[in-house]
């Protein structure tokens, strides 16, 4: 039996602030990672390089929301010369509007996000994979689906997922064996969701929940949202809603892929210096990860 198509739907609306004087005058998103292969030396960043791989994979829609020097990233968007629609969160202080919130806003923006015609890929901007990890969620069953990676750090700074492959019971940092009932690691989280058409009526009624339903009545609290922390919630919660009702499973891959989440200056160097060239040498193997052109 066939699969329902695939929208992707890429967050790049922060700056990326923790990066420091990286990010100064660079959206984050548009950060240079290297050449776009080893037999192309022109260079590509952290945003284009998921849309050529997106493409590549044949993904139907790719939505990508802006928002921080949002006519400079919709400028380099516009050059790449690729079927990428652009949706703006224009949230004047992008430091209160959370990842969640611009997932809103994509799904509001009438290109059918959510319609429950797609899986629906949601993607940080902020992360690099190699070709076989994207291949895993777009291959796995059309049921919504979190794409960890096995090979974690025990600090506090990466989100995690705990619980059963088929039954991901929590995400997130931090998270103590007494917090989560001593369910078991299951790796990284890293950052890319899926989520199937028939869950996605429920994605956009929660979202509205926790955010606050623009069409609600001025004042009201269904306006206002009931989520601690609003608009500035991250995507993360409502994959942790979908895990409560138990109608999320986890796709993990090992050492086998590449995957890193770049949140720091030194995090950048390194993926710069040693994670990029050698995901670069793994697709110019031809082991299974075709690069894009």
């Amino acid at each position: 039996m066939s699969h329902p198509p695939y929208q992707a739907v890429i967050l790049a609306a922060g700056r990326g602030s923790r990066l420091g004087d990286l990010t100064k005058s660079t959206p984050k998103a548009l950060l240079p990672l290297g050449p776009r292969s080893v037999a192309d030396a022109r260079e590509t960043t952290f945003l284009e390089r998921q849309c050529r791989l997106l493409s590549t994979a044949g993904v139907a829609k790719i939505v990508v929301v802006i928002g921080h020097d949002a006519e400079r990233v919709a400028r380099e968007v516009r050059a790449w010369e690729l079927d990428v629609h652009l949706v703006r969160n224009p949230t004047p202080d992008m430091a209160i509007s959370g990842s969640l919130h611009s997932f809103q806003f994509a799904a509001r923006a009438g290109l059918g996000v959510l319609d429950g015609s797609h899986q629906t890929l949601l993607l940080d901007a902020d992360i690099v994979y190699d070709r076989g990890a994207l291949a895993r969620l777009l291959d796995a069953p059309p049921v919504s689906a979190i794409l960890v990676s096995r090979l974690y750090a025990e600090d506090a700074e990466e989100v995690r997922v705990y619980g059963d492959p088929d039954r991901p019971r929590f995400i997130g940092k931090g998270m103590t064996p007494v917090i989560i009932g001593g369910a078991p690691c299951l790796g990284e989280a890293t950052g890319i969701v899926k989520y199937a058409p028939q869950d996605h009526g429920w994605a956009r009624a929660t979202m509205d929940w926790i955010l606050g339903d623009p069409d609600a009545p001025a004042g009201s609290l269904a306006r206002a949202g009931f989520g601690p922390a609003r608009r500035g919630t991250e995507h993360e919660e409502l994959a942790q809603c979908l895990m409560n009702l138990g109608r999320m499973r986890s796709v993990s891959f090992g050492a086998e892929s590449i995957f890193m989440e770049v949140d720091t200056a030194d995090e950048y160097r390194r993926m710069r210096e040693r994670v990029y060239p050698r995901l670069l040498q793994l697709e110019a193997s031809g082991d299974g990860r075709d690069t894009y052109s």
